[in-house]
């Protein structure tokens, strides 16, 4: 598990991390807590999770072990805490070892994974 501080605002490291999975994979859908929060009238800091991935990557890997699809699309999460911006993530490697899958594109999804969030912290 990764979980780092950003060093841009909430909405430019939002911004910066769609930007960057755009290049390697694609957005499935977000979902914004805070929003979800206020409408059952509670509060909540700005947070997000938005599930990306890449469809071929996850297929080899689904069809290696079915099971794998609990955990995929991968996801990424972005919140502010005591006015800071931090971001959670799992690594693919950390997934598949969990399912016992060892398929060589695992490395390749971690790079993307690193890559998507190296300019952010």
């Amino acid at each position: 598990m990764i979980i780092k501080e950003c060093k841009f605002s909430f909405e430019e490291c939002e911004k910066i991390i769609k930007d960057k999975i755009k290049e390697v994979g694609e957005i499935f859908a977000e979902i914004d807590h805070s929003k979800n929060a206020e409408k059952v009238g509670l509060s909540l800091p700005k947070d997000k999770v938005i599930i990306f991935g890449n469809p071929r990557a996850g297929t080899l890997l689904m069809q290696e072990k079915i099971e794998v699809s609990l955990d995929l699309p991968l996801r990424i999460a972005i919140w502010e805490k005591d006015g800071k911006t931090f971001i959670q993530t799992k690594l693919p490697s950390e997934i598949a070892k969990e399912y016992g899958i060892t398929h060589e594109i695992i490395k390749k999804m971690d790079k993307a994974v690193y890559y998507v969030i190296s300019s952010i912290t």
